[in-house]
């Protein structure tokens, strides 16, 4: 339980830290944030291997939904990426989708199997999580047709990180050798 919550805490530092950051253009802000959470939550973790892929597949994830609505304008984030990478999700989104991968599964362990509700609540708290990103001034303001859409990738992306989840920690948890 106390892990639980210190992830969740921990998620909710790294999110202000990455939307502070981002806003004032002071870059060590959520690197430092994003690593010790990170490390953190892989110490803690006895699946390193599971929780590995799962952060990976997510940051992936997490790049094509970023990208898709940063190139079509949808989302204006503040990149501090020099050109070209700024036509890319920037590195402060990758460091907040690497924490939200890292406590995912302590943060949503209770929506096992519950696509659907999974789905609503991508729907519904991925705009507002933006929407909070526009007000600290780590994203430009967002219309209503880009909040929708941002909704729209959320409420595909989530059943998807849910079925990674359950995938990719079980199966690469290490086997069990039976006592005697």
């Amino acid at each position: 339980m106390l892990k639980t919550i210190l992830s969740i805490v921990g998620f909710q530092i790294v999110w202000f830290a990455c939307a502070y950051g981002a806003s004032h253009e002071i870059w060590y802000v959520p690197c430092i944030a994003g690593l010790i959470y990170m490390c953190c939550i892989f110490i803690w973790n006895p699946h390193k291997k599971g929780l590995a892929m799962f952060v990976l597949s997510c940051l992936l994830l997490g790049f094509l939904v970023d990208t898709i609505l940063l190139q079509h304008q949808f989302v204006v984030f503040n990149n501090l990426n020099p050109y070209p990478l700024n036509l890319y999700q920037p590195w402060w989104m990758t460091i907040l989708w690497a924490a939200f991968a890292g406590s995912f599964t302590a943060s949503f362990s209770w929506l096992k199997n519950k696509y659907i509700l999974a789905a609503l609540l991508g729907g519904i708290f991925g705009p507002i999580a933006y929407y909070s990103g526009s007000q600290f001034g780590a994203i430009e303001p967002i219309s209503a047709l880009g909040l929708f859409l941002v909704g729209l990738l959320w409420l595909v992306s989530m059943p998807i990180m849910l079925r990674l989840s359950l995938r990719l920690t079980s199966f690469y948890q290490p086997e069990t050798i039976p006592h005697h």
